[in-house]
């Protein structure tokens, strides 16, 4: 594998991973709103603990969401940073991508059962205001070939329906503000993306690498007012 170098900052999780030489080093750790702060230390501690500098690292990779707004941005914001100081091309995975194949590879450590060859999956992230981000695929464990369909935002009922279709190997961190719906799940797992995920499926993905000059790393937004201002908040309180 390529040395990768990746950030995922997606929800009350920061992390930053890097793999080198067959070797992945990690640092996990829950953060709300104080990634910012930390993201860039936990970079230069992973390359010390490779004992390598910048100019060892061949690809970058970060997690663009979807996720909570702030910390999608900061996770693109220093993967562009790191991108120009570095002259390092990037590669973009989706966060509840990281999610499943985070939950999927521990599950699949711990079960002592000889798995299905094809895993259908679902990651599931909260997404606030009754919302819920959902992106489901699927995993071949002989091959290990990994497909996923696009990100989307749906509601709980739209959610109930979709899991109904199919049995599927459910990963997510919606435990506290959906527990009815899933304690009616049956292969349940809670977990977060992570930046080891990431790193791991940029490792499956190394074409899509582009510099700067080719393609700005953006954040991906679901929904169309990703913030409100002072003033809509104020206004909707009134009503």
């Amino acid at each position: 594998m390529k040395t990768i170098l990746a950030i995922e900052t997606s929800t009350a999780a920061c992390s930053v991973a890097l793999s080198y030489q067959g070797d992945l080093f990690h640092i996990f750790e829950m953060l709300p709103q104080r990634h910012a702060h930390r993201v860039l230390e936990m970079v230069d501690e992973v390359l010390q603990q490779a004992k390598i500098t910048d100019a060892d690292i061949e690809l970058l990779a970060y997690g663009e969401g979807p996720g909570a707004f702030t910390g999608i941005r900061i996770a693109t914001g220093v993967i562009q940073g790191l991108a120009l100081g570095w002259n390092k091309p990037v590669i973009a995975t989706s966060s509840l991508e990281a999610m499943a194949f985070s939950g999927l590879t521990k599950v699949l450590q711990a079960n002592q059962e000889q798995p299905p060859q094809t895993i259908n999956w679902v990651a599931l992230m909260d997404a606030r205001m009754n919302e819920i981000y959902w992106q489901a695929g699927t995993y071949c464990t002989q091959t290990h070939a990994w497909k996923a369909g696009a990100a989307e935002l749906l509601s709980e009922e739209g959610i109930k329906a979709r899991l109904a279709e199919n049995a599927f190997y459910v990963i997510g961190d919606i435990d506290q503000a959906y527990p009815d719906l899933v304690n009616k799940i049956v292969h349940w797992h809670h977990r977060l993306p992570s930046a080891k995920a990431v790193v791991q499926l940029a490792g499956k993905q190394l074409q899509k690498a582009k510099y700067l000059s080719e393609h700005i790393p953006v954040p991906v937004y679901l929904r169309n007012n990703v913030a409100e201002t002072t003033a809509q908040r104020a206004a909707k309180k009134g009503n």
